[in-house]
């Protein structure tokens, strides 16, 4: 794992962040600065945060992508989402500087992360610098990021609450937009599927098959039509 100095080239996936939202791309160097950020690199496979560690930054993702998951008390591990460029992950833990890591993230390819200290979004006027001046609207969204991660975690309730396989497939597509022809778009392979879902794979499978045969679900590729319900 080797640091890196902050780059130009990544100037765009920063930017698209929603962290920085309505915030002049100018200002970004010394905003990041300010927040103590710094990139690091990760191999595909590499752990980039243990079960149990300290959650001091949040990252965003500027190149690959992660997964952050967790495990039950079997260690089983179970999905949670997985983080692609501009995306950010941990803000929550990051801002309460949580000392015990109850989640694990995981390169799922070659990935570069910006790692920023959250917890100077909280600074007093007394420390403040001529950075703080978006500090309100860091704030603005940091708290509208955080109110999608509530609505996913209702999301995930819904699911996990379903008695029967076919009813947590059936709230989880009938969570994604459809475009208008109807298609929705699953950003998982069926193997995430499976653990975003808590169910084994091979289950996945044959109700997912089961659901085709029923003529209720059409599936190509990631591209999922319910037909009926």
């Amino acid at each position: 794992m080797k640091e890196k100095r902050m780059e130009s080239a990544y100037t765009e996936a920063i930017a698209n962040c929603r962290l920085f939202n309505d915030i002049p791309k100018e200002k970004l160097d010394e905003l990041i600065s300010f927040l103590h950020g710094h990139i690091r690199s990760y191999q595909k496979g590499e752990t980039i945060v243990r079960l149990g560690d300290p959650f001091s930054y949040a990252g965003i993702v500027l190149e690959g992508k992660v997964e952050v998951s967790y495990t039950n008390n079997h260690y089983d591990k179970f999905n949670v989402n997985h983080f692609a460029p501009s995306e950010i992950f941990g803000e929550a833990l990051a801002l309460k500087r949580i000392s015990y890591s109850p989640i694990q993230v995981q390169a799922l390819s070659d990935s570069r992360i910006l790692f920023v200290d959250l917890s100077y979004v909280l600074v007093s006027e007394e420390r403040c610098c001529d950075a703080c001046g978006f500090l309100h609207q860091l704030l603005l969204n940091l708290t509208s990021r955080m109110a999608d991660q509530n609505v996913f975690s209702h999301l995930k309730l819904r699911i996990l609450s379903q008695k029967s396989l076919r009813d947590r497939i059936f709230v989880y597509l009938g969570s994604i937009r459809p475009n208008e022809q109807g298609v929705r778009h699953v950003p998982f392979s069926q193997t995430a599927l499976a653990e975003f879902l808590c169910v084994n794979r091979s289950a996945l499978s044959r109700e997912l098959g089961r659901m085709q045969d029923e003529n209720l679900l059409l599936i190509r590729g990631s591209e999922y039509t319910l037909l009926s319900q």
